[in-house]
């Protein structure tokens, strides 16, 4: 199982020593790219970042679709003029080659957030990162959701609730962004998704194939495109909060769901 925590990644510092960076995973077909388990298909990284108190990330855009999840902090992201206040469990959609900045508002506290990136399109060379000018004319705009203000529903067969914040009409390769929320246990299922699954709070096992592993907040799983998987959460008194992320396999292709399916032996 790939599996990884924050707490056991070597921090790097990145643009220009504004943040630290810890790297989860990276793209499997580009073994020389820095840090990280080789392991995803589409998804370029998914890391940690730690933009420092004072510091801000250098106005830049990228030929990558990102999305962001605050675990700590407060902050603004700034795209042209425009200023939007960010927090814990907002969840931030930036398409490819917006130009912007982030920083921490919180006077000696850093922002710290999960970030998802693909290539666009997935099929490019390489990541193109430039610094811009601040004047520059911002055609796209980014959106900001928090998943606490959602509608939830039932989902995987009502093991789990579900709290959708993006979906896939709203990005252009980028799948979906959801909290799910499992009280027991969840639905052993598969899709033709890669899939990272990111424990927000709580503790359980997660099981991907006939691997178990035991798992806490911080942690971030790599779950390969058709293989069975589920999680429980191990606490009375709590649920397992799992912010999820995914990319359909092909990234164009029609996306399917199989439920229920028999439990694999460990």
């Amino acid at each position: 199982m790939f599996k990884r925590n924050w707490r056991d990644i070597k921090p790097r510092l990145a643009y220009d020593g504004a943040c630290y960076v810890r790297d989860y995973f990276r793209r499997k077909d580009k073994p020389w790219l820095e840090g990280g388990y080789k392991v995803t298909e589409y998804l370029e990284w998914v890391r940690q970042t730690t933009v420092l108190a004072g510091k801000k990330i250098p106005y830049h855009k990228k030929n990558v679709e990102e999305i962001l999840y605050i675990v700590q902090g407060e902050g603004i992201i700034q795209v042209g003029e425009e200023k939007h206040r960010v927090g814990k469990w907002d969840a931030v959609y930036i398409p490819t080659e917006t130009p912007h900045t982030i920083y921490s508002t919180v006077e000696n506290q850093p922002l710290i957030y999960m970030e998802y990136g693909i290539r666009t399109p997935p099929e490019a060379d390489e990541v193109r990162i430039e610094k811009v000018s601040v004047g520059e004319k911002v055609e796209a705009n980014i959106r900001i959701e928090r998943w606490t203000t959602k509608e939830c529903k039932p989902g995987h067969n009502g093991t789990c609730w579900l709290y959708q914040v993006f979906t896939r009409d709203m990005m252009e390769y980028l799948l979906f962004a959801t909290m799910m929320t499992v009280p027991e246990v969840l639905g052993y299922h598969r899709h033709n998704t890669e899939a990272i699954y990111y424990i927000d709070s709580g503790e359980g096992i997660v099981k991907v194939g006939g691997e178990e592993a035991e798992v806490r907040s911080g942690d971030a799983i790599y779950i390969p495109c058709g293989v069975p998987h589920r999680c429980r959460s191990t606490l009375e008194d709590q649920p397992l909060n799992v912010f999820c992320q995914g990319v359909a396999i092909p990234y164009d292709g029609e996306v399917w769901v199989e439920e229920d399916l028999a439990d694999v032996p460990v």
